[in-house]
């Protein structure tokens, strides 16, 4: 499941393999993480692999308790809903934002994301979109490219990643994967023509469709 790391910042990369685990959705909200089990897949010692694991606390990825194996942090049905209500005013302002300040480059450097994410495997067979993380995240290019650091701190914060633990899980509906591509594209040539309320309306349109999703498709205890 996990190769083993050979290399100098091994925090950094026990970090960079969980969190790939972890938002993959090869392990599911609420699994336990052996640490034994994890440091023994890595090959590395518990103090690099405790660091990560704070790390993944940090951004809401993992819950400890006294006492108890961490686990891959698990909401409920409601608190989902909740977050995505949150998102689809955060994330349509920031769309909005992108129409109005995004630079040629970062229009240039979206296309060419989205073109990519056209090409991966699981998408082009409709079983998932998964975005990875950082400059490879279409939404949070687009927070970058609206120019308001604050709009832009909140989605790369814990509620980034939070969502993006589900937001894979939500893909997997049949059908979503193509579909959300294809809003995205539809948003990035809102975004491109320099349209704020055609971008912030499709953006929230998108995040909507994924919250029906939640309501739809996920489990109440769950």
């Amino acid at each position: 499941m996990l190769k083993p790391v050979q290399a100098e910042n091994l925090g950094q990369l026990a970090f960079d393999r969980l969190e790939h685990l972890i938002l993959s959705g090869e392990v599911e909200p609420g699994d336990k993480l052996s640490e034994a089990e994890l440091a023994r897949q890595l090959r590395i010692s518990r103090g690099p692999l405790r660091e990560a694991i704070g790390r993944l606390e940090g951004l809401g990825l993992v819950t400890r308790k006294a006492n108890q194996r961490p686990r891959v942090t698990s909401l409920s049905k409601a608190q989902l809903i909740e977050l995505f209500v949150f998102r689809e005013a955060v994330e349509g302002m920031a769309a909005r934002y992108a129409a109005l300040n995004a630079k040629p480059a970062e229009i240039k450097r979206l296309r060419s994301l989205l073109a990519s994410h056209e090409q991966d495997p699981d998408l082009r067979q409709g079983v998932g979109y998964f975005q990875g993380s950082g400059n490879t995240d279409f939404h949070l290019q687009i927070a970058m490219a609206s120019r308001n650091s604050r709009l832009h701190d909140y989605l790369a914060g814990p509620i980034y990643s939070i969502l993006r633990l589900y937001r894979r899980r939500l893909s997997e509906v049949s059908g979503r994967a193509t579909v959300a591509l294809s809003e995205h594209q539809a948003i990035l040539a809102a975004i491109e023509a320099k349209e704020p309320e055609l971008a912030e309306e499709r953006m929230r349109a998108h995040i909507a469709a994924s919250r029906e999703n939640v309501h739809n498709f996920m489990q109440d205890h769950h």
